[in-house]
């Protein structure tokens, strides 16, 4: 039923706006940035660069956060940032799992810094998100969610305002905390 309809809407989506354009230079550019970890000798253990990741996160950016330790996970994000770029890895393309962590790092560190520029905005304790240094619900956050996107490069952060809730649910809410 749900699949029907959502074929039958991105047909007509496809019927109205006609196909995108291909930017074949584009297209070469990432190809080429994507082959690059087999191009560079000596390089850092793309491996070694995502446990150190891990690491790094579960301890700054974990359960409970601080704001000094999120803001250390930033710089620690440069650096690790600046290892991923100088990754290499052995071999060729066939099924290896060092080039495809490789090709990984970007979009991990781009969330993983997402993350922590998100929690950091958030200056209160909701939900998953615990502040020991803001321990308390601020009722100014409940009337926006925080959104982060990059843009040419840099992270941006934007409060996107919600919908008011409506009465009888705002109520059991209420009950409940």
């Amino acid at each position: 039923m749900f699949g029907k309809r959502a074929g039958e809407y991105a047909a007509q989506f496809a019927q109205q706006n006609g196909h995108g354009s291909i930017d074949n230079a584009q297209i070469e550019a990432e190809a080429k940035r994507a082959l690059e970890p087999f191009d560079r000798a000596g390089g850092d253990n793309p491996f070694n660069i995502q446990h150190d990741l891990q690491e790094m996160m579960q301890k700054l950016v974990g359960i409970v956060r601080l704001e000094d330790e999120m803001k250390e996970a930033l710089e620690g994000l440069k650096k690790l940032n600046d290892r991923a770029a100088r990754s290499s890895v052995p071999g060729n393309i066939d099924f290896n799992p060092g080039w495809h962590t490789a090709l990984d790092l970007r979009n991990l560190l781009t969330v993983s810094e997402a993350i922590t520029l998100s929690a950091i905005e958030r200056k209160e304790s909701r939900g998953g998100q615990f502040r020991e240094d803001y321990p308390e619900k601020d009722p100014e956050f409940a009337k926006f969610n925080i959104a982060v996107k990059e843009v040419d490069g840099q992270m941006q952060i934007s409060h996107i305002p919600l919908p008011e809730m409506p009465a009888e649910l705002k109520q059991v809410i209420e009950e409940m905390g």
